[in-house]
């Protein structure tokens, strides 16, 4: 085996895997809300992510399109 196809060495886990902190305010009020919303995400159930996700993803366009007007 290739040292390029060898994952066991330096492989994390899922569950060893660790949800970044708060991150610094922006001063955005868009990308700040949404980075609020983004640090919630580990106290909701699996399911909501995909949810939480898209609607972050979504107020942060809607933001990008205000901007462009």
């Amino acid at each position: 085996m290739s040292e390029l196809n060898d994952l066991t060495e330096n492989t994390v886990e899922p569950h060893d895997a660790r949800w970044p902190g708060r991150a610094a305010p922006t001063g955005d009020p868009a990308v700040d809300a949404a980075l609020e919303r983004l640090a919630g995400v580990p106290s909701l159930p699996v399911a909501e992510h995909g949810g939480t996700y898209a609607e972050i993803h979504d107020s942060l366009m809607a933001a990008l399109d205000a901007d462009e007007r």
